[in-house]
């Protein structure tokens, strides 16, 4: 997973917002996610031709980014 918080953004409405405007290279999405949120993520990385993978759970995501509750996926942004 990339390190740091600048380059990315955290949750899935931060990332549906920045896919739209062409700014995602990867989401990374946590396996412990619900179900409809991670086909939903997965559905639209597709749409948009960008890469995922989902590994990860929704507190090793928070604690990695400094976000203070679990987030179910993170979206790395384009340099």
């Amino acid at each position: 997973m990339a390190n740091g918080t600048n380059n990315v953004v955290i949750g899935k409405r931060q990332i549906l917002r920045e896919l739209k405007r062409g700014n995602i290279r990867e989401i990374y999405i946590a396996a412990d996610a619900e179900t409809q949120y991670i086909t939903e993520l997965i559905e639209v990385a597709k749409a948009n031709d960008v890469n995922y993978r989902i590994g990860s759970s929704m507190v090793q995501i928070a604690a990695e980014y400094g976000v203070e509750v679990p987030s179910g996926a993170v979206g790395v942004l384009k340099a």
